[in-house]
């Protein structure tokens, strides 16, 4: 059994869990345990919807025996059906508070319906699910998502356009026109944008639905798109298998790998990601991760399972190196990555993030991750140098950085109460509710407070180190000022996760020394 198909099998109960099975309740086939059995809130996250795609994919691959296949194709009919009770009369669907809106949720429970619809066509009668998900495809092609450029969220809606294109025989031109946002985004390094900039564990996600975009449409200009994009990934391959940190514009390590397996007969860079990303305990498994991020990373594990069979041979057969075992350098100017590897170590800097560095020990394996200065004002309020400054090159190794407010915050009662009265009045408006969207995207994530004070720092590349040297402008009235390891300065729900990199840490990697 490949390592794809296991992980997938091993996650089966804990997905068949989430669903309410009680056919005399009006719950029946809702995913979010919160909303339906703990009842704790009030509103169903319909991103466990999502989860019939695993499940057919589990019945494709037969890991169910046919008693239980006949149960699990129960189980997936009360999960479609359930969804229409939780889609709004404008075809929407939630995952963080009532009347969201949610264009990526949308998209995102359309195309993993949808897909189970498609991998089932020889054991159930597809066509009677259709009229529950027109209205989700209707709201994603009159509704576009305003509050950022996230591309794995349009990528997902057109992988959902094109196979709704494909099972009902429509025409629907709206995944064109969400693939030119998503070309236009591309840098001409290779990365799609994710808010700020570039993250490539998350960009594993984002190839994962351009992918199966490709597989229904063919479409030559995608797979170019994708080829530039594995030029750009294979480069974060890290040296103990994992990817992603810091580093990334939104500080995730989760590995995705549907897109990479599936594109690994067709594309070489992605044999090679494939190669060394395999799951050998250094991801974050779909088993370990939380509730919110579960149903997209086993789908991803599964569709990964279903495509490895016939990917395994290029997969094996590659001989690319990784850039880490290399010894070179690589400048990736417009999204302020610089990757250094030498004899003895491997580096990654986002120089445009105020220094955030990723290291390996080549040897050990072991890692050290910095995400620059952090402090506090006599205020309490906080600051770091971990924003997105786009004016900032590498020249000499020197980079100027200021110093910003962070953007933390959390729920209160009040502020629920507020929320709760918005999403009865002015959510009622898609304009009004991306609009609100835009002000909390704003605050929490790419917004720029800056305050007074500087740092000018030097990365002086040694043999068996990195030394970086500082000079630092406090701010005024700063209580304390100093680096604190893997710390973050923004919201982001997909990232911190815990993995066991974290307990081989080795801080001789870097020295700092602070310039008077």
């Amino acid at each position: 059994m490949n390592i794809y198909k296991q992980i997938l099998s091993e996650n089966l109960s804990r997905l068949l869990n989430l669903y309410n099975l009680d056919k005399f309740s009006t719950t029946y086939g809702i995913g979010d345990r919160e909303y339906w059995g703990w009842k704790t809130k009030d509103f169903a996250n319909a991103t466990m919807q999502g989860g019939v795609h695993s499940l057919a994919i589990a019945i494709k691959l037969e890991l169910f025996t046919a008693e239980e296949k006949r149960k699990v194709l129960d189980v997936i009919d009360s999960v479609i059906n359930a969804t229409s009770n939780i889609t709004y009369s404008n075809g929407s669907m939630e995952e963080a508070y009532p009347a969201e809106n949610s264009f990526c949720v949308t998209a995102l429970v359309a195309f993993d319906i949808l897909s189970a619809l498609n991998y089932l066509q020889d054991e159930i009668i597809i066509d009677k699910y259709f009229d529950i998900i027109r209205p989700l495809i209707n709201f994603i092609t009159v509704n576009n998502e305003e509050h950022a450029v996230i591309s794995n969220h349009l990528a997902t809606a057109v992988a959902a356009i094109a196979l709704w294109n494909k099972l009902t025989e429509s025409d629907n031109c709206h995944a064109n026109e969400l693939l030119a946002i998503i070309y236009k985004q591309q840098s001409s390094e290779g990365w799609y944008r994710e808010y700020d900039g570039a993250d490539p564990a998350y960009q594993t996600l984002c190839t994962y639905y351009l992918y199966c975009a490709y597989e229904i449409t063919q479409d030559k200009k995608l797979l170019k798109s994708l080829e530039k994009s594995a030029r750009f990934l294979k480069h974060f391959i890290h040296p103990d298998g994992s990817i992603g940190g810091l580093y990334g514009s939104r500080n995730t390590e989760v590995f995705y790998p549907a897109g990479i397996i599936s594109l690994a007969e067709k594309i070489d860079d992605f044999a090679l990601m494939a190669k060394y990303l395999e799951p050998k305990e250094q991801h974050i498994l779909p088993q370990e991760i939380d509730i919110g991020n579960f149903i997209p990373l086993l789908n991803s594990y599964a569709v990964a399972a279903i495509n490895f069979e016939q990917s395994k041979a290029a997969i094996k057969k590659c001989k690319l190196k990784a850039f880490w075992q290399c010894e070179d350098e690589k400048d990736f100017q417009g999204a302020g990555l610089f990757l250094h590897s030498n004899k003895h170590y491997f580096a990654v800097i986002n120089y445009k993030k105020g220094g955030t560095i990723k290291i390996f020990d080549k040897n050990s394996k072991q890692v050290f991750e910095d995400g620059g200065l952090f402090g506090v004002l006599n205020n309490n309020k906080k600051f770091s140098t971990q924003a997105f400054e786009n004016n900032i090159n590498f020249d000499d190794f020197i980079i100027k950085t200021d110093f910003y407010l962070s953007g933390e915050d959390y729920p209160t009662p009040l502020k629920f109460i507020i929320l709760r009265a918005l999403s009865l009045t002015i959510f009622k408006s898609v304009f009004l509710g991306n609009l609100f969207k835009k002000i909390i995207v704003k605050k929490l994530m790419t917004g720029k407070n800056k305050i007074d004070g500087h740092v000018i720092r030097k990365f002086t590349f040694e043999e068996d180190r990195l030394l970086i040297e500082e000079k630092i402008q406090q701010p005024k009235n700063t209580k304390w000022i100093k680096h604190l390891g893997k710390s973050k300065a923004i919201h982001m729900a997909s990232s911190g996760y815990f993995n066991k990199q974290s307990f081989r840490q080795k801080n001789a990697l870097i020295e700092f020394k602070e310039i008077r």
